[in-house]
């Protein structure tokens, strides 16, 4: 029951061009309880997490942070979860996952109750967010669509939608690539566009670019990654990415 709401993904602008979403947003009504996704010690909690100090308007509302005990290449991780109706930790209070840190709300900048949730990476700052979708293990049988759509000169295409198709399911799916800047792609992968709650099976996407229709054969694995690249020089490709090249991404700490 802990999935993104479909129209609020990482990378989307959803309240015009200047306001990029940097999280996920995860729908439950108000009062339900917020529990910490891993262990760690919390860094923030209350309101001010946007601006800084305490703020009536702060983006955020209500929010916790916590610093977790696992990173990815030494770079420390952190989680956000936003909007609470209340804050039940302090700083510097040491949680292990499944410890509750508040209940759902709807304060700050929202159109209703749900939980915002992030990830960032190397430091508590709303400038490293990467996708929480690569982070999130997929339910059971289950796995995530990762794709780097580019243009002729190799730059991200932004806001590209694209509909995904499974036969045997008779499902289709809709879903955009990021809006840039003010996202942040993961430092492997280097995608624009996450899909995570697909089934395993065949599946078909379809998008226009340039007046020019495409179509793209593919097949979600179980617990894994489908990962595609995109350009309208070559095609598309399933070759991961290079790591060495990946790791000249990594952020600075």
């Amino acid at each position: 029951i802990n999935w993104p709401l479909p129209d609020y993904r990482y990378g989307g602008s959803y309240f015009g061009p200047a306001i990029v979403h940097t999280g996920i947003d995860i729908d439950a009504p108000k009062g339900t309880p917020i529990l910490a996704a891993a262990s760690g010690k919390v860094t923030f909690a209350g309101n001010g997490l946007y601006f800084g100090v305490y703020n009536p308007d702060d983006p955020y509302g209500n929010a916790v942070v916590i610093k977790h005990d696992f990173g990815y290449q030494d770079y420390p991780l952190y989680t956000v979860y936003a909007h609470m109706d209340r804050v039940d930790v302090i700083v510097g209070q040491r949680v292990e996952t499944g410890d509750q840190l508040g209940i759902v709300g709807d304060t700050g900048f929202t159109t209703g109750p749900h939980l915002h949730f992030e990830i960032r990476l190397g430091k508590n700052s709303f400038y490293v967010t990467r996708n929480p979708e690569l982070w999130i293990a997929p339910p059971q049988g289950w796995g995530i669509l990762v794709g780097r759509l580019v243009d002729e000169i190799g730059g991200p295409i932004q806001k590209l939608e694209l509909v995904i198709h499974n036969e045997e399911e008779q499902r289709t799916w809709k879903v955009k690539t990021y809006t840039l800047p003010g996202v942040n792609s993961d430092d492997y992968y280097q995608e624009n566009l996450v899909l995570s709650d697909l089934p395993d099976g065949s599946y078909q996407l379809e998008f226009t670019f340039h007046d020019e229709i495409y179509t793209y054969d593919f097949v979600i694995n179980p617990g894994r990654i489908t990962y595609f690249t995109f350009n309208p020089r070559n095609g598309f490709k399933s070759d991961l990415p290079d790591q060495k090249a990946a790791e000249d991404w990594l952020p600075d700490n």
